[in-house]
């Protein structure tokens, strides 16, 4: 093939790619702005596009402010737009990190608490609730967020330090160390819940995941740790190509494996432990969202990693707009919305790697 041709492909190639990534981010602000219409104050679209106008410089002084209700601001700025910023924030992390374990251990099934973050996450929360003062503030995250975010980054530098053999860390090694941790922990968490009286109730809330207390300094504490991570991550797309290929083809391809895996396992794992931190334990988005994505636009990770935190975005800002309205007066915890979906698509995946795959 002519270097000619080899340029045509790659530009029509990008082109596309650009394409749908411009109608992703398109799908994701129209989704953020009919989630900020849900809820029970009946808020005009006309009036919240007015509101987030208001917070813009160039904008505000053209936007007549006398047709905005001070209730109606204070419920889209307060309460609502950290919120579906928040899941927006969530999804996308949560997303991405299946990427990357999927993209490392050549398996469509894993996902983002693959490493035992979701069960560190819990063991943390739990501890901060029982044992520690809730008046602590660290950092824009309440003391049981933070501990949950600390547990969480603990168990999975446990599990890649149980699961080194000198200076590599083998796949099979790996995984069955963060099963055996994750049994672990779950374990523990049965034990304090079993002597956890009264705080009981939020425990459990906490572990269905939602975004129903989000303030804006939880929304500025995670966003670094998703954005940034997801930045990273996209300078390594290529050789996340090349590993999927194989550890040796990747080796003879220049890429360094153990580095790169390691490296992108840490960002994988802090983004999974921010966004645990405020959402709680919400499953599925980083196993059924990266193959979704995968099915559609195919399995370059140059556009998968993008679409998929966006497409993560727009999934779970809609789940948690079901989940504030699907029973009346009280709202589901976002988790059992995701896992409803979630559930049936992973038997799916059971079935075809039963039919496709040889073990």
């Amino acid at each position: 093939m002519s270097d000619g041709k080899i340029e045509g492909i790659y530009a029509n190639r990008s082109s596309r790619w650009k394409i749908i990534l411009v109608a992703l981010v398109l799908g994701l602000f129209l989704t953020l702005i009919v989630s900020l219409n849900i809820g029970y104050a009946s808020i005009s679209f006309s009036q919240i596009l007015a509101i987030l106008g208001k917070q813009i410089p160039f904008l505000s002084g053209s936007i007549n402010s006398a047709s905005i209700s001070p209730s109606s601001q204070a419920i889209i700025i307060l309460i609502r737009l950290p919120r579906v910023l928040a899941a927006a924030l969530v999804g996308a992390g949560l997303a991405a990190a299946g990427v990357i374990y999927q993209g490392i251990f050549r398996n469509p099934m894993a996902d983002s608490y693959l490493l035992g973050a979701s069960a560190g996450a819990s063991v943390g929360y739990s501890i901060a609730v029982l044992y520690v003062s809730s008046a602590l503030t660290i950092v824009g995250l309440g003391i049981a967020q933070t501990f949950a975010f600390i547990f969480a980054l603990l168990t999975v530098f446990l599990v890649l330090f149980i699961s080194r053999v000198g200076h590599r860390i083998p796949i099979t090694t790996l995984l069955l160390s963060g099963v055996v941790v994750n049994i672990f922990l779950l374990a523990m968490e049965t034990l304090m819940e079993l002597h956890s009286g009264q705080a009981l109730t939020g425990i459990i809330a906490w572990l269905a995941g939602g975004f129903s207390d989000i303030v804006w300094l939880q929304v500025w504490a995670v966003m670094p740790f998703v954005i940034i991570g997801i930045a990273i991550t996209f300078f390594f797309t290529r050789d996340l190509n090349m590993l999927s290929m194989g550890d040796e083809t990747a080796q003879h391809l220049g890429v360094n494996t153990e580095k790169v895996r390691q490296l992108l396992l840490v960002i994988a794992s802090l983004m999974t432990a921010a966004a645990v931190a405020i959402s709680g334990v919400i499953g599925f988005v980083g196993l059924i969202i990266p193959h979704m994505t995968r099915l559609a636009i195919g399995p370059d990770h140059r556009i998968l990693l993008p679409a998929s935190a966006v497409v993560g975005a727009m999934f779970l800002v809609i789940c948690d707009a079901v989940a504030r309205v699907a029973t009346g007066a009280s709202e589901l915890p976002v988790g059992v919305i995701t896992a409803l979906v979630g559930t049936p698509f992973f038997i799916y995946l059971l079935r075809r790697r039963k039919t496709t795959y040889s073990l």
